[in-house]
C-alpha cells in the first residue's frame, strides 16, 4: 500500500486499546499492530477538509453519524423532528459528497479520530442521552 505525503490518515489498530483506529481493508496485520498509519479510503479522505462547511447542526448530526445513531435517535439527541434529522443527513451527504449515510459514519468516526485529544467525546457531554427514551 502506498501512502503518498499529505494523504490524509488515521494511526492503526492497537489491541491493547481495544480501539480500531485503521481501514479494516489493511493488507498487513503487523501495520495494523506497530502503530503505522494507513490512508483512508478515498471518499472518507475527500469529504475530511469539506466538514468545515457544515452548519453547527448539521455537524452535530454529522458526529452522531459516526457514533452510530439513526435517524429517530439523532432526532432525539437535538430535540428535533425526525423530519428535520433526515434533511440534516441529506444535507451532510450532498455537502460532502458522500453516497450513503454508512460513508458519512465513518468520515465522522474519522474526522474524530484525527482531532480528538481524549478518549471521551467531549461534544456529546452537554445534553446526557436516556437509552430507555
Amino acid at each position: 500500500m502506498v501512502v503518498h505525503p499529505g494523504a490524509p490518515t488515521v494511526p492503526a489498530t492497537d489491541r491493547s486499546q481495544g480501539a480500531v483506529r485503521a481501514c479494516v481493508s489493511c493488507p498487513s496485520r503487523s501495520a495494523r499492530l506497530s502503530g503505522a498509519r494507513v490512508p483512508l479510503p478515498r471518499p472518507i479522505a475527500a469529504a475530511l477538509p469539506l466538514a468545515p462547511s457544515l452548519t453547527a447542526r448539521e455537524l452535530a448530526a454529522f458526529k452522531l453519524l459516526g457514533l452510530g445513531f439513526d435517524n429517530r435517535s439523532i432526532a432525539r439527541h437535538l430535540s428535533i423532528s425526525e423530519r428535520t434529522a433526515k434533511r440534516h443527513v441529506t444535507a451532510i451527504l450532498e455537502k460532502l459528497g458522500l453516497e450513503s449515510r454508512l460513508q458519512a459514519g465513518l468520515a465522522a468516526m474519522a474526522m474524530n479520530l484525527t482531532t480528538q485529544t481524549d478518549s471521551a467525546p467531549t461534544w456529546l457531554e452537554d445534553r446526557p442521552v436516556d437509552p430507555h427514551a
